[in-house]
C-alpha cells in the first residue's frame, strides 16, 4: 500500500524466509492482486482497492476489540449503522474512567480539553448542573457553540442556566440550539481539538459519569462532526424567541 517494495525488503518486514515470501507473491500474483518484475513488486488496481478494504476491515476490528468492554457494557442503539461502519476511526481513542481516588476524571478531562478550543458541538442526552456550568462557561469566555437539546435535557438545561442568558447568547451569535424530539443514548462533543463520546449502559443508565471514549486524531474529529451534522438535520433549530417555547409534556390531539 506504501507503493513498489523489493522481495528482500517485504520479507524482512513480515519477517519471514525466502522460500515463503516468494510463495506468498507468487499467489498473490496469480489472483492479479501483485505484478512482479524483477526483484520488486506492486499491487494492481484490484491489489490496492482489496488492500483499502482490508486495512479498513482490520483498524475497526482493533477499534472492536481495543475497547471490547466500552462496546459490551453500552448500547450502540443511538448510533446509525452508517457510522458503525466507520468505527475505524476509534481505533487510536482512549477510554477515560472514573476511579475510587478520582470519580471526577471524565468530567475534569473534558473540562480541560475545553480550555483549549475554541468552538464546540455538543449533543446532551443526560444534563447535570457540572455539564452546564462547564458549557456556560466555554460560551462566557469566547467560545462559540452548537448544542442539541433532547426531550430528557431542554428544560434541564434552560433552567440551570437561565432563559434571559441563553437568549442574549443566541443574539450574539455566540450560540445556537437546536431540539431533537427522539431520546437518545448517547452524548457526545466536538470541538476543533478532540471528540468525546459516552452512551447509555445497557439498562439504560447514562455513565458520563463513570466512562468517555475520546480521541483526538483527524478521522475521529471527522466522525463526530458528521454524526452531529446527521442529528441537526433531525432537528428543529430555535431561535432566541423560540426558546423554552417547546412544552415538557404534548398537547392531547383535537377531535
Amino acid at each position: 500500500m506504501d507503493g513498489e517494495k523489493g522481495v528482500s525488503e517485504i520479507r524482512d518486514i513480515i519477517r519471514t524466509s525466502n522460500s515463503a515470501t516468494t510463495h506468498a507473491l507468487m499467489e498473490l500474483e496469480e489472483r492479479k492482486l501483485v505484478e512482479r518484475s524483477s526483484d520488486t513488486c506492486r499491487l494492481t488496481s484490484k491489489g490496492k482497492l482489496m488492500g483499502v478494504t482490508l486495512s479498513k476491515f482490520m483498524n475497526s476490528m482493533d477499534a472492536v476489540r481495543l475497547h471490547r468492554e466500552f462496546w459490551n457494557k453500552h448500547s450502540i442503539g443511538s448510533i446509525p449503522t452508517e457510522f458503525l461502519m466507520d468505527i475505524n476511526v476509534f481505533r487510536d481513542a482512549y477510554i477515560v474512567e472514573a476511579t475510587q481516588d478520582d470519580l471526577q476524571r471524565p468530567h475534569t478531562t473534558y473540562s480541560e480539553m475545553l480550555d483549549n478550543a475554541t468552538h464546540l458541538r455538543t449533543m446532551l442526552s443526560s444534563c447535570l448542573p457540572r455539564h452546564t456550568e462547564s458549557l456556560a462557561s466555554f460560551v462566557e469566555t469566547g467560545g462559540t457553540a452548537e448544542f442539541i437539546l433532547t426531550p430528557d435535557t431542554y428544560h434541564v438545561f434552560l433552567g440551570d442556566y437561565g432563559l434571559m442568558n441563553l437568549q442574549e447568547l443566541m443574539d450574539s451569535d455566540l450560540l445556537r440550539i437546536a431540539f431533537l424530539p427522539e431520546k437518545q443514548e448517547l452524548s457526545y462533543m466536538i470541538s476543533d481539538k478532540f471528540f468525546s463520546m459516552s452512551l447509555f449502559k445497557r439498562d439504560g443508565v447514562h455513565s458520563s459519569e463513570t466512562e468517555i471514549l475520546m480521541g483526538h486524531g483527524e478521522e475521529i474529529l471527522q466522525w463526530g462532526n458528521r454524526l452531529f451534522d446527521y442529528h441537526w438535520s433531525l432537528s428543529s433549530v430555535l431561535d432566541s424567541e423560540a426558546l423554552g417555547s417547546i412544552r415538557e409534556t404534548p398537547l392531547p390531539l383535537e377531535d
